[in-house]
């Protein structure tokens, strides 16, 4: 049985690219209409050969500079209201609902399932994930209709091989099932240096930037699994980033952690981020970088809010398993830079943000970027 939104697609394609075609032709009268008429009019002739190639190269054989300028112009008038086809598509099809019919709730992620995870054919994973729409680089967007929300999660990576690939095969159908269209970005730090997991979160604003607009940013360690799919996903209001993993299996049985606490996963709008300028790039080795994020935002007046503060007897939709592995060891001078941050605030982030890019693949279930970061002087 066709579904609703095949047959309004069916009809909406046909619409779409008639008003293209009338907003053409109207260009084309209101343009000039006597050279479009004029028998020496090159560009009218070549035109109306479109499709005719052998009879459309004899007529351009014989076109005077002037003439083929008139006709490259012409050719890119057409190319860009071709282009606003899938556009005003995408404007007739109806918004997601608030809430996904796609739901499923709790997933119980023990340690089989994530053996499990581990084990599946990898070409399987990327040909099935495929066939439910993911594109190139780990993008995806619901055909059905149209997110209400467009997010970029952000993933910092080193030695983490097993980590990544139960993440990957755990968080895009989880994600999916949101109807968010979203992008997973794994930033890398190359070896040599102490791992800096601010200056990853940085480079991966900074690089998704470059590819497109996203409203918000989810900043995502790799260890994190999201066990409930009604915990949401989807884009912070302006002025209030979302604390997302506040219950964790390992503390303390998820007992809700500290409201100061500003790490795992964190959300942001896209403003937001660039307002309180990042995370801090001073920051190696482990522990820190969170707690300074925390006091940027609130030294600029933004509110730190969790998913369920108004339903606390949903909290339990929160919870995050996490994978184990050996705790890194933490960088002796963390509370002294995290002491002396305040007067680098607006300086030290996103403002003064260097590395190189050594490498970027658009892999079947991610988006890779490969950097080398070096340690500098810390500026007052």
């Amino acid at each position: 049985m066709v579904s609703v939104t095949s047959q309004l697609r069916a009809i909406i394609r046909p619409l779409a690219i008639t008003c293209i075609i009338v907003l053409f032709f109207v260009f084309l009268f209101n343009y000039n209409l006597s050279s479009y008429r004029s028998e020496n009019s090159i560009s009218y002739v070549a035109l109306g050969l479109i499709g005719k190639t052998s009879e459309a190269s004899s007529v351009l054989g014989n076109a005077t500079p002037k003439m083929l300028a008139e006709i490259k112009t012409n050719a890119s008038e057409i190319e860009k209201l071709t282009n606003l086809v899938p556009r005003v598509e995408q404007k007739l099809i109806e918004l997601c609902p608030l809430v996904s019919p796609k739901l499923v709730g709790w997933t119980n992620i023990t340690s089989e399932m994530k053996e499990a995870l581990l084990k599946i054919d990898q070409v399987q994973v990327e040909l099935k994930m495929k066939e439910a729409g993911l594109g190139i680089g780990g993008r995806y967007e619901p055909i059905e209709c149209r997110s209400r929300h467009k997010v970029a999660i952000v993933v910092p990576y080193r030695d983490r091989k097993d980590h990544l690939t139960v993440f990957l095969h755990y968080l895009h159908p989880f994600l999916q099932r949101q109807q968010l269209n979203y992008v997973i970005i794994i930033v890398e730090q190359s070896a040599g240096t102490p791992f800096n997991r601010g200056m990853l979160m940085n480079i991966g604003f900074n690089e998704a930037q470059l590819q497109e607009t996203f409203q918000c940013f989810i900043f995502h360690d790799v260890d994190f699994l999201p066990e409930d799919d009604s915990n949401p996903y989807t884009c912070p209001e302006d002025g209030r980033p979302r604390q997302m993993s506040f219950s964790i299996d390992y503390w303390d049985n998820y007992k809700p952690t500290p409201r100061s606490h500003f790490g795992g996963v964190t959300a942001l709008s896209t403003a937001d981020f660039q307002r309180i300028n990042g995370y801090s790039n001073s920051f190696w080795g482990w522990g820190g970088e969170d707690d300074q994020l925390f006091q940027r935002v609130k030294f600029n007046n933004l509110t730190v809010v969790r998913a369920f503060d108004e339903q606390p007897l949903l909290v339990h939709k929160a919870r995050y398993k996490t994978q184990s592995h050996q705790k890194a060891q933490p960088n002796p001078d963390r509370k002294q830079v995290l002491a002396e941050g305040n007067v680098r605030f607006k300086t030290d982030g996103l403002f003064d943000l260097k590395y190189q890019r050594l490498n970027l693949q658009f892999k079947p279930l991610y988006t890779h970027i490969l950097v080398d970061i070096q340690p500098r002087p810390i500026k007052s």
